[in-house]
């Protein structure tokens, strides 16, 4: 028997090229206003989160949305879809490949307990997409007297983009993020973010991720910003510092400023040359992510600061600096 194709962008009032947060802000907005507790007894409510439930559950998980989208490509072009009028669950897909995924908007658990025993998913998403709702019913419909099993339903792992600065990376930081649930609300979590990480460094944080049997994981992905002090290579560190004239030519020390705040005082020896870099062993970032106490090393690149307005007393001990240096060849 046909079913009839379902336009999830459409249900959620977003576009085809949608991304990701702009799917998860319409469908929180819509399982607010929609959600059975908010609107108890309300056939019609309910009937609107069945289909907003299922519309993310396929846009959200890229490649359910990838084979919808070929689906709906192949549709419009020939008004129908491979596997047209198999029944649910029979491989509708043919040459796009089937699958009974473990990834769930609201997970099994919670639809039963909102709907009961009968599938919240169209005849559509059981024919393509294959929920496996019905099956886990049967299943649990053979246990003992009185004891209820269910089906345990993985919950999926979550990615959150995380930007931190090149201090944060160095000593490590904490981070307080808003995470999205099933239902449309959010959850505050505080996360350590440990010294170490890099631009594109992914920090898993277990069984923080969507509910589940097991819960999934949260994983953090970092996004360094510039800074213009500092340039790193793996675990080694550069700077510049500058050199008053006076120090280069007869030594002394400066300070090396340090991305957690601190200042170490760099001694400079007499007759220092312009460029010149100097070791600071240890000092570096961690050479193993969470392990502050194993780093690299902090290279200093001396630049020595010239002098550019002179009084004519500064000019004429120059002068004569010059000739005595001249004399002396």
């Amino acid at each position: 028997m046909a079913v009839d194709y379902k336009d999830y962008y459409k249900i959620l009032g977003v576009s085809k090229d949608a991304n990701q947060k702009d799917i998860q802000r319409a469908f929180r907005r819509l399982a607010r206003k929609y959600h059975p507790d908010v609107n108890p007894d309300n056939k019609e409510a309910e009937e609107k989160f069945k289909e907003i439930n299922e519309a993310n559950e396929v846009l959200s998980d890229p490649e359910k949305r990838k084979k919808y989208d070929e689906m709906g490509s192949y549709y419009q072009q020939y008004g129908a879809w491979p596997g047209a009028g198999q029944p649910a669950g029979a491989g509708a897909w043919g040459r796009y490949g089937g699958g009974n995924y473990q990834y769930r908007t609201v997970n099994e658990e919670d639809l039963e307990d909102l709907f009961g025993g009968s599938s919240p998913f169209s005849d559509f998403f059981e024919t393509y997409f294959h929920s496996g709702f019905s099956g886990a019913r049967a299943r649990r419909s053979t246990a003992g007297a009185g004891q209820r099993a269910r089906q345990a339903v993985a919950g999926r792992d979550v990615d959150a983009d995380v930007e931190v600065t090149l201090a944060d990376t160095y000593q490590g930081t904490q981070r307080v993020l808003e995470l999205s649930q099933p239902d449309g609300s959010t959850r505050r979590l505080e996360v350590k973010i440990p010294a170490g990480v890099d631009e594109g460094s992914r920090v898993r944080i277990s069984g923080q991720g969507m509910p589940g049997t097991p819960r999934g994981n949260l994983y953090l992905r970092i996004h360094v910003r510039p800074d213009a002090r500092y340039t790193r290579e793996g675990s080694t560190l550069r700077t510049r510092v500058t050199v008053p004239l006076a120090t280069a030519i007869l030594g002394g020390e400066v300070p090396v400023p340090m991305p957690d705040g601190r200042r170490l005082m760099l001694r400079i020896p007499p007759g220092t040359n312009d460029g010149r870099s100097f070791r600071l062993r240890g000092q570096g970032m961690p050479e193993k992510i969470g392990h502050p106490e194993q780093r690299g090393d902090l290279y200093a690149e001396a630049h020595v600061d010239l002098p550019t307005q002179l009084s004519d007393e500064q000019k004429q001990l120059f002068e004569a600096f010059a000739h005595s240096l001249s004399s002396t060849h």
